[in-house]
This record gives structure tokens, C-alpha cells and sequence, in this order.
């Protein structure tokens, strides 16, 4: 959004919020009661058009980053289980996939039915040590965006 249009849109609100107050509490001859309702009418409007206008964002499952307890740490909706972020008829399988990359096995699968048809790599990551420290969730779109970004190593 431009200056201009914040500005305008910004000017619009207060000139909507003023009517709204001025209407409201005249409507009710400028009582106490009266005012409180137009304040409760005012937030209960701006709440519906925050919650109609503002828009929702897509969780980016690009790269996922999971713990041993298949918790979210890093990527979309950090703090929910690693499953939440696919389809119910593939969770198990999924989270079993999870499970391996602990045991340091990495796989791949894609969604049966998905419009997309993207890929998905689970695999471990290591510490320097060698150790499995998390999981990780890559998106077979995003490997190969990577790869193409990648200098080869000789």
C-alpha cells in the first residue's frame, strides 16, 4: 500500500468512526450507556472488517524443521505437531517417515490425490558430531529451485 492510500484509507476509518460515535450516542441521547454502545459497536466493527478483509496466510511448507517429539521448531505453524501441516488420510504414514529420519533413514513421498503433485524429502540433521539433533521436511520444489542456486563441490 502506497503513502497516498494509507493516508486516505486512514482518514476514511477516523470520518467512519466518528459518524458511527456521533450516530450512535445521539440515538441515544449522549447517555453513559449510549456511549459505551457505540464503543462496543465501533470495536465489533472493526474486529468483523479486520477479520473479513485481513488476509490469511498461507503456511509455506517449503522447509520444515522437527524435534523428537514431531513438534515444529522452524517453518509453518512452529509449536504444532509436524503432521498438522498435511492431509489427514497421510499423517501416519508421514509420521512414521519423521520417526525414521531419527533412526537416520531419509525418504521421500508425495501426496496421493494432490493437485501440485510436489514431493516431499524427510531427512536427519546432523550435528558435527554426528549426532541427530532434528528432522527436516523439504519440499521436492524447493530441492530443485536449491539445486539449480548450488555451486557443485569437485
Amino acid at each position: 500500500m502506497t503513502e497516498r492510500q494509507q493516508i486516505v484509507s486512514t482518514a476514511l476509518l477516523a470520518a467512519g468512526v466518528a459518524l458511527v460515535f456521533a450516530g450512535m450516542s445521539s440515538a441515544l441521547h449522549f447517555s453513559a450507556a449510549g456511549i459505551v454502545a457505540a464503543v462496543a459497536t465501533i470495536a465489533g466493527l472493526l474486529y468483523a472488517g479486520g477479520v473479513w478483509f485481513g488476509g490469511s496466510v498461507k503456511a509455506d511448507r517449503s522447509v520444515i524443521i522437527f524435534d523428537r517429539g514431531l513438534t515444529v521448531v522452524s517453518g509453518a505453524h512452529p509449536g504444532r505437531p509436524v503432521s498438522d501441516n498435511f492431509p489427514l488420510h497421510v499423517r501416519r504414514d508421514f509420521e512414521q517417515r519423521c520417526r525414521d529420519a531419527f533412526d537416520g533413514r531419509s525418504t521421500w513421498f508425495s501426496i496421493p490425490g494432490d493437485t501440485e503433485r510436489r514431493r516431499f524429502e524427510v531427512a536427519p540433521i546432523r550435528t558435527a558430531d554426528g549426532v541427530i539433533a532434528f528432522g527436516i521436511v523439504i519440499s521436492g520444489d524447493f530441492v530443485r529451485q536449491a539445486a539449480q542456486e548450488l555451486t557443485p563441490v569437485a
